[in-house]
C-alpha cells in the first residue's frame, strides 16, 4: 500500500512537482542535495533529543530532578526547531524525488506514523507534562487516536512487499526499552527466550534449510518468527509499564505508557524515513 495505490490520479501532479523551482537547481548542484541531506538528518538527531527526554520522564526515567513539566518545557523549542527543518528540508528533497515518495510505502507510513507522533508529543505530552502528570479527558481522546494511528502504520509497514523488513527497526526499539528498564526477572527472561530463538531460527534456515535452496519457506519462516516476536515484546512493554511499581509511586501506569507509545512513534517516523529509500512499490 502507498499513495500511488490509494490516490492513483494524482501521478501527473506528482510528476509536476520535480520541475516546480528550486528542484532543477538542486539537481543541477553537486552539494546542494547532500547538504540538505545532512541537514535533515541533524534536525532528526535534534527531534530524537527533544522526543527522547519527556517521553523517558513520563515514564519514571531519565531527568527526574525535574517536574514532567520542566522537562517539557525546557525541550519544547528544540523540539518545534527540529520539526520546522525537517518540515523544510522534506519538502526540498521530495521536490528533488517526487515519484520515489509517491509510490514508496514506507513514506505512507512515516506520514502516518507522524500525524501519531505530532499528537503525542504536541498533544498528549505537553497536556500531561504541563499538568505534573495529570491525564485530561481530552489527553487520553488525543492519545487513543494516536495510537490507532501508530498501530496503523505499523500494520502497513509490517506487510508492504519491499518495506517489511523495516519493521524489524521497531521490534528492536520495543527489545531495547524492555531490557534497559524492565526488571531484573523481565529481562532474564526476555534474554533467554531472544537467544533461544536466534539460535533456533539460524539451525533451522541454516542448518535444516539453506536460504538459496528454500527461499520462500526461509522466508516465511522469518517473517512468523518476527512476528510472534513482536506479539511476545508488546506484551512485556505492556505488563513492565501498566503494572504498579512500589518505587515509583508518583509515576501512573498511565503516563508511562505515554510516554512508551510516544517513543515508538517516533522512532516508527524514523525507521520509515530510512527505509523510503530502500523499499519497492508494492
Amino acid at each position: 500500500m502507498d499513495f500511488a495505490a490509494l490516490f492513483p490520479d494524482l501521478k501527473p501532479w506528482v510528476q509536476s512537482l520535480a520541475t516546480v523551482w528550486p528542484a532543477p537547481i538542486i539537481k543541477e548542484s553537486s552539494w546542494i542535495f547532500p547538504l540538505i541531506l545532512c541537514t535533515h538528518l541533524l534536525a532528526l538527531v535534534t527531534l530524537g533529543g527533544a522526543m527522547l527526554l519527556p517521553g523517558l520522564r513520563l515514564m519514571g526515567f531519565g531527568m527526574t530532578s525535574l517536574s514532567p513539566s520542566a522537562v517539557e518545557k525546557a525541550t519544547r523549542p528544540w523540539l518545534w526547531g527540529a520539526l520546522i527543518v525537517l518540515a523544510v528540508t522534506g519538502l526540498l528533497m521530495g521536490l528533488v524525488n517526487p515519484m520515489k515518495l509517491y509510490s514508496r510505502p514506507a513514506f505512507l507510513v512515516k506520514v502516518i506514523a507522524m500525524a501519531a507522533a505530532l499528537i503525542l508529543s504536541l498533544g498528549v505530552v505537553r497536556s500531561v507534562a504541563g499538568r505534573d502528570g495529570v491525564v485530561s479527558q481530552n489527553a487520553k481522546i488525543m492519545a487513543g487516536i494516536a495510537l490507532l494511528l501508530w498501530l496503523a502504520s505499523v500494520l502497513i509497514f509490517g506487510t508492504s512487499y519491499g518495506a517489511a523488513p523495516g519493521a524489524f527497526h521497531i521490534l528492536s526499539v520495543g527489545w531495547l526499552i524492555v531490557m534497559a528498564f524492565g526488571s531484573k526477572l523481565t529481562r532474564i527472561v526476555l534474554g533467554a527466550i531472544t537467544a533461544i530463538t536466534v539460535v533456533g531460527v539460524g539451525i533451522v534456515t541454516y542448518g535444516i534449510y539453506h536460504p538459496l535452496d528454500d527461499y520462500d519457506l526461509v522466508m516465511e519462516i522469518n517473517r512468523w518468527t518476527l512476528r510472534l516476536g513482536a506479539l511476545l515484546i508488546a506484551g512485556f512493554l505492556l505488563w513492565e509499564f501498566a503494572r504498579t511499581r512500589k518505587a515509583e509511586p508518583t509515576t501512573p501506569p498511565l503516563n508511562r505508557l505515554i510516554g512508551l507509545f510516544t517513543i515508538l512513534a517516533w522512532f516508527t517516523v524514523a525507521a520509515a524515513g530510512r527505509w523510503i529509500g530502500l523499499s519497492t512499490s508494492g
